[in-house]
């Protein structure tokens, strides 16, 4: 394929032509369209007739998007320069995906809670006001807490206290071809040697594909009579952690050992690290101690939300 083919179009100036088709809504604004979700929900939402325009920081570093899609550069966190934009733009719906995920990065609140605020504000000034879905992490509401779930929770409140409609989606952990972040790691730890897990890896979870993930965004975003939903999204069925773990080692040709490691033992390394200041085992520890179920039974429903299974998704993410 030529380079051009998939580089994605950045716009010289805001003008767009209707399109045609079932959807009430076709101007959608994506903001961290760049990224490992957001690029999905980019594709998905033009593959349902919307025209899309994605939001960046650096649209000239913007890659990996399906032609079609458009780009805007701005940054939520310098509002000032992008309000005349979005005034121009004048978009029906927005998914905002934008996000830091690093506990530790310095902008984790100026993005996620200060830029989810400044982009509240300036979505509330247009007239009509468009439809916003806000994308949160079901870790809001799940243990242990961390800074990032932290700021994705006051996030959520900044988009609540809102005037405008909107819907917001807690996604469980993320997996699927094109993830920089928790899918490397685990193929990582998986590919030799021996892995301990707390308990044996007996708590359950329910990782979701980024496919799935991003048609629920899409598709909150065409209904009208969501607004002020939330709404869980995970896999179809409860997993181990155990289990996944081995789904991914063996779909990514690992050769890795899983073996159990004592709560009790870990219990104790855990209170020894913590006394020299490092409380990660803690919330290793905690999180080994409580499953991780989600209920997407309201996705369901109102989304028509129906996730893949996890062997058809390993399956595509390591195709």
């Amino acid at each position: 394929m030529p380079p051009q083919a998939s580089k994605p179009r950045i716009l010289p100036h805001l003008s767009f032509l209707p399109i045609q088709g079932p959807h009430l809504l076709v101007k959608l604004l994506v903001t961290g369209g760049a990224g490992f979700l957001g690029r999905r929900v980019a594709s998905a939402a033009l593959e349902r007739g919307h025209e899309v325009v994605v939001l960046s920081r650096h649209p000239d570093r913007v890659r990996d998007l399906p032609p079609g899609v458009s780009v805007i550069g701005g940054d939520l966190t310098a509002p000032q320069d992008l309000k005349g934009r979005l005034a121009e733009l004048a978009p029906q719906g927005v998914i905002h995906a934008a996000a830091v995920v690093v506990d530790h990065d310095p902008q984790l609140h100026s993005v996620n809670v200060e830029g989810t605020a400044a982009l509240c504000s300036m979505l509330g000034g247009l007239s009509p006001a468009p439809r916003l879905v806000y994308v949160s992490t079901f870790s809001v509401e799940d243990i242990p807490s961390t800074a990032y779930s932290d700021s994705k929770l006051a996030a959520e409140s900044v988009v609540r206290a809102s005037e405008l409609p909107h819907a917001v989606m807690r996604p469980a952990l993320i997996y699927g071809k094109g993830d920089s972040t928790n899918t490397p790691d685990l193929v990582a730890r998986m590919a030799a040697g021996t892995q301990w897990l707390p308990g044996g890896g007996r708590v359950l979870i329910q990782p979701v594909h980024v496919d799935d993930v991003a048609l629920a965004c899409v598709m909150a975003s065409e209904q009208k009579d969501v607004s002020g939903k939330t709404y869980r999204l995970g896999g179809p069925e409860p997993v181990t952690v155990r289990a996944y773990r081995e789904a991914i080692r063996d779909a990514s040709g690992g050769s890795a050992r899983i073996r159990g490691l004592p709560l009790n033992m870990m219990n104790l390394a855990a209170g020894l690290l913590a006394t020299l200041g490092k409380p990660r085992a803690q919330q290793v520890l905690a999180f080994h101690l409580t499953d991780h179920t989600v209920d997407s039974g309201e996705a369901q429903r109102d989304l028509n939300f129906q996730p893949r299974s996890l062997t058809e998704g390993l399956r595509t993410t390591f195709a």
